[in-house]
């Protein structure tokens, strides 16, 4: 499955994805989830970091490309984004 999150790191929604992972699945952080590239406290990139993506379009909206290490955090531009939908049979996004 992919999950998409729209919310920020110290959301409630960040937090029950975090509950509803299995072991094959993906994350993309989109809109207000980019945020979770400069929270490292956050337990998701300890759990899931070679899963989780940041969609690049969000990340450069939101300002964070200077602040974002790309060789840390893999990102996606659309593209790449409709291509993990293609990859993953089942798609949920969290609010």
């Amino acid at each position: 499955m992919l999950h998409i999150l729209t919310k920020g790191p110290d959301s409630d929604v960040a937090r029950q994805l975090q509950q509803a992972i299995a072991d094959d699945d993906a994350i993309v952080l989109i809109e207000e989830g980019v945020l979770a590239a400069l929270d490292g406290r956050w337990e998701g990139w300890t759990l899931y970091k070679s899963r989780i993506y940041l969609l690049a379009e969000d990340v450069a909206a939101w300002g964070l490309g200077e602040l974002i290490d790309s060789e840390t955090f893999a990102t996606v531009d659309m593209q790449g984004f409709v291509g993990l939908t293609e990859q993953h049979t089942q798609t949920l996004t969290w609010y």
